[in-house]
């Protein structure tokens, strides 16, 4: 058997992974491709990175024995469902980070757990190359580490919220402010430092906290000195005007020089160097490796293929029907100039009706489909808004009906004026009023066939207040033919 067949056999199930798992594929590129927000582009080093500590691991790999892990298979089973599941559902927050355990869940069905774990490292070092990191708690920290500056330092600023106000401009802390990216990638430097020279792994700890300490720093440093340079030059500063970006990076190469001479108070006492593994020398056991390969490379392709054809043999959902209200409830014209003005991108249905009665109170009806949920057309995401651009959340609970919990927002519009809005989500049968709960009902039942997914949403103004507008609301309901 050739020496290295298995590293090739890795690299064409990394292969078929990017291929059969396209969805994933074509987000990596986007954030590590994206010149604009920056904050992945070193996904690109990080999966070079990643292929060198393969191939550095070649004679080790090679010379692991060989072995098919049934466990292994049915946990990469497992998670490609899972994984399906995810991507109907259009949850890329838990799609995407799972592409590189299923990478490894058939690395290690394939070859056996002495492979998995040559494996793991890189496998786990990619994840500093996956759009998973959360910004937010870094960029409220450095709105504080401001504050608390500024306060001392001078000059004197009013701080709302993520806003610094000074006497002669005003800075907003970004979510590019948050020095997500610089964590990030210092963090990535400090891993492969401790991997490099095989550190125990309490010392790679300590090198992790280390450098993360400095990113954080650093990107303070960088805001800082940016807003310090705004007030002495009345916002004329080319830092602020150009090269603030630049500056931070500069910044940060400091705090990787101080990390590289640090870190060394770390390291543990010598120890004698391991022995070079030996070069492959075993019986030759090519049906054994290539059966795993098959069993690995049949579980990838397989679950998805199968969804696909159950999905393409089940009929299309039907449509949804209108409200339609008995008693002395009747169609009204619907207001053009209704600040609820819904945004559900690539609906396949989006209906609105209103609705009065003797007593003078009016009702406005949403009624939302969808055949097939996905990314940029879906119930519940970044291109939906129940509300749209008109109004603003006040508060939001959910309340009860004569036909089940709907879920309450009390809403304002730009005149202030308060009104209520109903709604619940009708998927694959059932009635909810969670956004996730919803999400995940669809992606689950999504897999095998095509669910049917909706949203009703009433509103109602708050005349004279919020409690006649919600009594309005359960009457409405009630003499409605909604189950």
């Amino acid at each position: 058997m050739p020496p290295y067949l298995r590293l090739w056999l890795i690299a064409l199930l990394a292969c078929v992974i990017a291929a059969a798992y396209w969805p994933s594929t074509v987000f990596f590129y986007a954030k590590w491709s994206d010149i604009r927000m920056q904050t992945y582009s070193h996904g690109w080093l990080i999966l070079a990175i990643c292929v060198a500590l393969v191939v550095r691991s070649r004679r080790e790999i090679a010379a692991a024995p060989a072995s098919i892990s049934r466990p292994a298979l049915l946990a990469l089973a497992a998670a490609v469902i899972v994984w399906l599941v995810c991507y109907r559902a259009s949850i890329e927050g838990l799609e995407v980070p799972l592409t590189p355990v299923i990478f490894w869940l058939a690395a290690t069905a394939a070859f056996g757990w002495a492979v998995g774990r040559l494996l793991l490292f890189p496998v786990a070092y990619f994840y500093f190359a996956v759009p998973a990191w959360y910004g937010t708690p870094l960029k409220d920290l450095t709105v504080l580490a401001m504050r608390g500056l500024l306060a001392l330092t001078g000059p004197s600023a009013l701080i709302t919220g993520d806003v610094i106000t000074l006497p002669n401009g005003a800075f907003v802390i970004e979510e590019g402010c948050s020095g997500l990216h610089y964590v990030i990638v210092g963090l990535a430097v400090a891993a492969l430092y401790g991997e490099q020279r095989r550190d125990p792994w309490r010392i790679r700890a300590r090198q992790l906290a280390l450098m993360a300490a400095l990113a954080v720093v650093a990107n303070w440093v960088r805001v800082y000195t940016v807003i310090q340079a705004g007030y002495l030059t009345d916002m004329q500063s080319y830092l602020v005007r150009v090269s603030h970006l630049a500056f931070g990076w500069c910044v940060f190469g400091v705090a990787l020089l101080v990390f590289f001479w640090v870190a060394p108070v770390f390291e543990p006492e010598a120890v004698a160097a391991a022995p070079a593994a030996p070069r492959p020398d075993r019986p030759p056991r090519l049906r054994l490796e290539l059966t795993g390969f098959a069993a690995a490379i049949a579980t990838l392709l397989i679950l998805p293929a199968l969804s696909a054809g159950l999905k393409r043999a089940a009929p299309a959902p039907a449509e949804g029907g209108l409200v339609d209200p008995r008693g002395e409830w009747h169609p009204v014209p619907v207001d053009i100039r209704s600040a609820w003005l819904p945004i559900f991108a690539g609906a396949d249905e989006l209906r609105r009706q209103s609705f009065g009665n003797s007593a003078g109170d009016s009702v406005e009806v949403l009624t939302v489909g969808y055949r097939a949920q996905r990314q940029g057309a879906e119930l519940w995401g970044e291109t939906s808004s129940l509300l749209g651009d008109g109004l603003e959340s006040v508060a939001e609970r959910t309340v009860g009906s004569a036909v089940g919990p709907f879920r309450e927002a009390q809403v304002a519009d730009a005149n202030h004026a308060s009104s209520l809005i109903w709604w619940r989500y009708e998927v694959a049968g059932r009635k909810l009023v969670s956004p996730f709960a919803q999400q995940l009902w669809y992606g689950i039942n999504a897999i095998v066939w095509n669910p049917p997914a909706g949203l009703i949403g009433l509103r109602a103004a708050c005349r004279p207040d919020c409690n006649s507008a919600r009594r309005t609301l359960r009457e409405f309901i009630a003499s409605s033919d909604l189950r």
